[in-house]
């Protein structure tokens, strides 16, 4: 590298309107080889176009090739296990849905009480996160519960385990 100040990641869904999503700075002049990465949390299902925009120090740039990529819609109803695990004092949970459904994660101790309601509400096909907040919890083993229900009379339920360490 020479002179690099960084990349501007840029992304349109058409290849013709270009936005800027971020910057990426750079190690200005280095024999090393240096590794870059970006991700783009942003998207959901659809075709999306990105490029670089590698700019020296003194304004210079110059452009990558434009990179297509498709987004597809997840097939099946998922809950993924919360990261981290372990945790303290908050998590994050994933789940996909291939429809539009009304989703309930609840939260309960290990004999089966309800102590929290993570999220209610309806939500897009495709791949969601939320996070939970456990500070007013204690220490222990807990499960997480999925209800998803489609207006198309899709329904979905799983529990995974989760353990809060404070």
């Amino acid at each position: 590298e020479t002179n690099n100040s960084g990349f501007e990641i840029l992304r349109s869904t058409q290849e013709d309107d270009w936005r800027t999503l971020a910057f990426v700075p750079g190690f200005g002049t280095t024999t090393e080889p240096k590794s870059y990465s970006y991700n783009d949390e942003t998207v959901t299902s659809g075709k999306y176009y990105y490029k670089l925009k590698q700019i020296d120090y003194d304004g210079s740039h110059s452009f990558s090739d434009v990179v297509e990529v498709d987004i597809s819609l997840p097939t099946v109803f998922a809950l993924e296990q919360n990261y981290p695990n372990p945790f303290n004092p908050s998590t994050s949970i994933q789940f996909s849905l291939p429809v539009d459904a009304n989703v309930t994660i609840v939260v309960y101790n290990l004999v089966g009480e309800k102590v929290a309601d993570v999220i209610t509400g309806d939500f897009s096909a495709g791949k969601h996160k939320v996070d939970f907040d456990a500070s007013s919890l204690t220490s222990g083993v807990y499960f997480y519960r999925i209800d998803a229900t489609s207006s198309m009379g899709n329904n979905f339920s799983n529990v995974k385990k989760m353990t809060l360490i404070k």
